[in-house]
Formats: structure tokens, sequence, C-alpha cells
């Protein structure tokens, strides 16, 4: 039997492996089916190496780009070298200025007043000495006929005093001192009268602004409630509408009051001309009464000397109520119109016919400017046209939060198109046909604060410090740190200091 059993054995082993159906056994024959049906094939040794294949083919190329990327950085970039040229160029220092009038002033008077005439518009050409408006001068007109009234009784008094009195200068004087008396109580109620106009004239304004701060809060008011649609747009419009009737109203209001206060210093001088009336024509009357000494003469020839006094400084005030041109130039701006009050801003604004360029300068630019530079000026507007100048002054101090100075440029023969407020462009030049190192500007590199270029030793590129000037068309002038025989690189365009380079055959 143990013979039998392995040739079923022998016989199971080289039975066909292909087949997959699974034969029915029983319980005790299950050891001897597993042991005839062997180990399954191995089909996993193809796919295994296959993928060695791939990583050794993926590392093998990573492999040959590092050693490619290796060979070229050890390679270096390509560059071209060039040397400076030696050329004559002018030095300019260029920057934008802006044209003004070497006189800038506002033009009007000492006292406020109220504009009556206008004799100019803006951008009109005046000359020294010419009206361009006049204020209202009903105060001083009136000074200068009390003035004159008041001389001619100094006047009167000194030649009747000096030759002696008559029945009928006695009788004459007396009625003098009535009617000078009774003019002078006139001239107190017309002081009370002005007085009364200020005091209503205030409480209006004081009623005026009470109802502007209402018109306020009421369109404060109405800003909120429109706001949240509880009111139209049409009541929030009448609240706004209301509110400038009201700004309107006080500003008529405080007009008013000026005027009547002006009313009120007219007719306080009227009163103090009528006192000096009745104390002189008092004087005279006592003078003619009972004769006078010889003092007394002298005093009425200072009353004389006064009253002149006091005219011409009337007439000055008329004088001044009439605005003039205290040089030739263009008026810029009027400040003030018709019926306007005008204090200390003045009535028109007037720039001088000579005209000048302002410009600022970077500080580091103040070894190479002086007085007397020529100056080529140009305008976008009008390329075509260009002008020259003369540097005639350099700011005494330095902006410290810009870093610049003022300079100056006075033009020599000024276009007809040039205007107050222009800008324009300013080359100053400060040397002229000066021997200079120059580069291409590609060939500068800045490292902070300092100029550079590269030279070549060695294979590598180095920096190079240098000192420059600002570029020109012709090339960036060189000063320090480079000779005619250097060979420097001519683009830094991605160099970085100490890479190999290779020279461009």
């Amino acid at each position: 039997m143990v013979p039998q059993a392995r040739r079923s054995s022998i016989d199971a082993s080289h039975a066909p492996t292909t087949r997959t159906e699974a034969q029915p056994a029983d319980t005790d024959g299950h050891q001897l089916a597993s042991e005839m049906s062997g180990p399954p094939p191995r089909r996993t040794a193809p796919v295994a190496w296959k993928k060695w294949l791939k990583w050794l083919v993926v590392l093998s190329a990573v492999l040959f780009t590092v050693a490619l990327i290796r060979w070229w950085a050890w390679r270096g970039q390509v560059v071209t070298l060039i040397q400076p040229t030696l050329s004559a160029i002018t030095e300019t220092i260029t920057s934008s200025g802006r044209v003004r009038g070497v006189t800038e002033t506002v033009v009007g008077v000492q006292a406020p007043g109220i504009v009556e005439t206008l004799y100019v518009d803006e951008g009109d050409r005046v000359v020294a000495g010419q009206a361009l408006a006049v204020l209202k001068r009903d105060v001083a007109e009136a000074r200068v006929a009390q003035a004159e009234q008041g001389l001619s009784t100094a006047r009167a008094q000194l030649a009747q005093i000096e030759r002696g009195p008559l029945p009928s200068e006695i009788e004459t004087a007396a009625e003098q001192v009535r009617q000078a008396e009774a003019q002078l109580v006139q001239q107190r109620i017309a002081v009370q009268q002005a007085q009364q106009s200020v005091a209503q004239s205030r409480a209006q304004l004081h009623q005026l602004q009470a109802e502007m701060n209402l018109a306020a809060t009421q369109l404060e008011r109405s800003a909120a409630l429109f706001e949240r649609n509880y009111i139209s747009r049409a009541e929030y419009d009448q609240a706004q509408t209301q509110f400038r009737i009201a700004e309107e109203r006080v500003s008529a209001a405080q007009q008013a009051v000026e005027v009547a206060r002006a009313n009120v210093q007219g007719s306080q001088a009227s009163v103090q001309a009528a006192q000096a009336n009745v104390k002189a024509l008092g004087a005279r009357l006592r003078t003619v009464q009972i004769g006078a000494t010889v003092e007394e003469i002298e005093v009425a020839r200072q009353r004389v000397e006064e009253a002149e006094r006091a005219l011409r400084v009337a007439r000055q005030q008329v004088q001044e109520a009439v605005v003039f041109a205290p040089f030739a130039g263009i008026i810029t701006a009027v400040n003030a119109e018709l019926g306007q009050a005008v204090g200390t801003q003045g009535v028109v604004r007037l720039v001088s016919s000579a005209l000048e360029i302002r410009l600022d300068v970077d500080e580091s630019n103040l070894g190479d400017l002086a007085l007397g530079q020529e100056a080529v000026i140009s305008s976008g507007v009008f390329p075509n046209d260009t002008f020259r100048g003369s540097v005639s002054e350099i700011g005494a101090a330095v902006d410290q939060t810009r870093g610049t100075v003022t300079v100056r440029v006075t033009p020599l023969q000024a276009p007809d198109w040039l205007r107050p407020g222009q800008t324009v462009n300013v080359n100053i030049i400060t040397q002229r046909a000066v021997a200079r190192l120059l580069i291409p500007a590609q060939a500068v590199s800045r490292s902070g604060e300092r100029a550079v270029v590269y030279v070549l030793e060695n294979g590598r590129a180095l920096e190079k410090i240098v000192l420059t000037r600002p570029p020109t068309p012709q090339g960036v002038p060189v000063l320090t740190g480079l000779s005619t025989g250097d060979r420097i690189i001519s683009d830094t365009r991605g160099i970085v200091a100490g890479e190999r380079v290779r020279v461009r055959q």
C-alpha cells in the first residue's frame, strides 16, 4: 500500500496547474488534497524589476540635472566688457519750478471800508500809481469839510485878534457862538440817534442770530427725521432753505451794525469838531470884547497850525480811500466786489510784471550752485520755445523736512506765454565742456546709497565703488573710482558680486 500512495503523490505533483475549479473533498482527504496541490506559481518578480528600473531612470535624471546645474554655475554668466570713454559734457541741475512775480502783494487800505468803485478785473495789467478801486469815503469827506471849517475859523480868529474888535464884530462873534452851540446840540442829538441805531441793529442782529440757531436746530432735527424716513424730502429741503435765509439775514444785520458804528464815529467826530468850534468862537468873542494879548495872539496862531494839520490828516484819509497800484504788474485776483466790506484781505492781489522762477533743489547740489549761473527754461506746453535765465538767489536755509534749498532764477527775456503760477522745467548749467568719464547707465548698480560697477578679476565679478553725477544723454559721468583703462561689465542686471562670469567672445 505504501508504494501506491507515493505514486499518487508523484502523479499529483505533475498534474496541470491551470485548473481553477475547486474539487469536492471530504474531511479526511483535505490534508492529502493540500499536499497534492503544492505552492502557487510566482508572478511578482517581473513587476518588481520594472519598478526598480523606473526609479533608477528617475535617479539618473536627477543626478544629471544637478550635475548640469553645477556645471553651468561653475561655468558662469556670459558678460560683455567695456571701457569708460572720456568726453566733454555740459553738467546741469534739472528741476521743475513755479513762476512767480518778483514782488507779490495784496493791495488795500489801512482802514476797513466798503467798495464803492472797482476799476480793474482779474488779468488786467496796471502801471504804478494807477487807481484800482475806491472805498466809500463819506465820513472822511465830512471830516475834511469840518477841518476846512475849523481852519477858516482859526484864521478868522487870528485876524480878528490882531486888528482889534468892532461893535459889529462883537455882535457877530456872539451870534456865531450861539449858532455853534446850537450846532453842537444838534450834533449830540445826532450821536444819540446813531447810538440808538447801533443798539437797534445789535438787537435785530441778536434776534436774527437766535432765529438762525433755531433754524440750525430745526435743520439737524429734520436731517435726523429724514434719514429715518419720518419726513419727506420737501420738508427737509424747506428746513435747509430756512437755515440759509436765516444766515443771509444775519450777514445783512452784521453789515448794518458796521454801518451804524461808522455813523456813530462820524457823528462823534462832528461833535468834537462842534465843541472845538464853540470853544474857538467863545475865545474869539472874549478876545473881541476885551482885546487880545501877545500870548493870546500866539495861541491863535498855534490853533491855525493845528487846524492846518487836521485838514492835512483829513485829506490824507480821503486819499487813502482810493486804492492805487504800488508798482506795475498784473491783477491775479480780485478779493472784493462792489458793495462788499474789505479789511486786511485787501481789494486785489497784484503781481509785478518782473517775473522769476522758484525751484527746490536737493541740498546735495549746493556745492555746484553759484549766483549768475545760466539756466535753460522750457515748458511742456511750449516744447519748441525755450529761453534763458540766470540764478539770482540761493536760499539761505535748507528745508529740514524735504532736504531742499530754494533757488530763484530770473528770466533774461521772458516769452509772452509765461504766466505767474505756471510750472516750467529748469536746467541750471553748472559746468560747460568739462571732461568726464562716461559709462552706460546699465553698467551702474546701486547698493544702498553707493554706486558700484563690476570688473572682471580671476573669472569673477567684483564690486568697485564709484562716485557719479546725474545721468546725461551720453551716459553716466564718473568722477572717481574708474580710469580710462578699466574694463567693466556693460550690464549689471543679474550680476551678483563674487559670482563666476565669462567674457562674451
